[in-house]
C-alpha cells in the first residue's frame, strides 16, 4: 500500500515532466514545419520563375515559325484577292443578297380602306396579343389608334405596316391581330 500512496504523491511530478516533455515536442514539431515552408517556398519560387522564363522563350519562338510558315499563304492570298477585284461593280453584286432591299421611299398604308381615327378615339391597343406599350406607340405615331382600323388591314397594308413600323416580317399574321381587333369589336 506504501507503494501506491508514494505513486500518488510522485503522480504531479510525472504530470510537470509530461508536460515539459510535450511542450518541447510542440515546439520542435512547429519550428521544423516553418523552416521547413520557408524552404519550400524559395523553391516553389524558383521553379515557377523558371517556368514562366521557358513558357516567355516558347511563346517567342512559335509566333516566329507560325509567321514564317503563313506569311507565304498570306501573300498568295492577297495578290488572289487584287485579281478578283478588278471590276469593282461585279464585286458589289456579289456582295448583294436577297435580303437586303434598297428602296428609297418607305410603303404607305391605304387609309381609304383601313379608315382614318384621331387621338381622341384612341383604343387600347396593348390588348392585342403581340402589342406591346412600343408598338401601340409606333403605330400610334402612324395614326393607326383604334381596333377597328386594325380589324380592316389587307395583307398589303400588313406587308405596308411590317415596313413603316419595323416590326418581324410575318409576326402580325402569326399573332392574327386583324381577328384580335374583330373580337374587340364585337364586344
Amino acid at each position: 500500500m506504501d507503494s501506491v500512496f508514494e505513486y500518488i504523491n510522485q503522480f504531479p511530478n510525472l504530470i510537470g515532466i509530461f508536460i515539459l516533455m510535450l511542450s518541447s515536442f510542440v515546439i520542435g514539431y512547429f519550428s521544423g514545419w516553418w523552416l521547413q515552408k520557408g524552404k519550400s517556398r524559395t523553391f516553389i519560387k524558383k521553379l515557377k520563375g523558371e517556368v514562366n522564363a521557358a513558357k516567355h522563350q516558347q511563346k517567342v519562338n512559335d509566333i516566329e515559325t507560325i509567321f514564317t510558315e503563313i506569311k507565304p499563304k498570306i501573300v498568295e492570298v492577297v495578290k488572289q484577292t487584287q485579281k478578283e477585284i478588278i471590276n469593282p461593280e461585279e464585286v458589289l453584286k456579289k456582295a448583294r443578297t436577297s435580303f437586303v432591299t434598297y428602296t428609297k421611299d418607305k410603303p404607305k398604308l391605304d387609309y381609304e380602306t383601313i379608315g382614318f381615327a384621331h387621338s381622341f378615339e384612341r383604343d387600347d391597343l396593348t390588348k392585342i396579343e403581340g402589342i406591346g406599350p412600343y408598338i401601340e406607340e409606333k403605330l400610334n405615331e402612324i395614326d393607326i389608334y383604334t381596333f377597328e382600323q386594325i380589324s380592316k388591314l389587307t395583307s398589303s397594308d400588313i406587308r405596308a405596316l411590317t415596313d413603316i413600323i419595323d416590326f418581324f416580317p410575318g409576326r402580325i399574321e402569326r399573332d392574327n391581330w386583324v381577328g384580335q381587333a374583330k373580337s374587340f369589336i364585337a364586344y
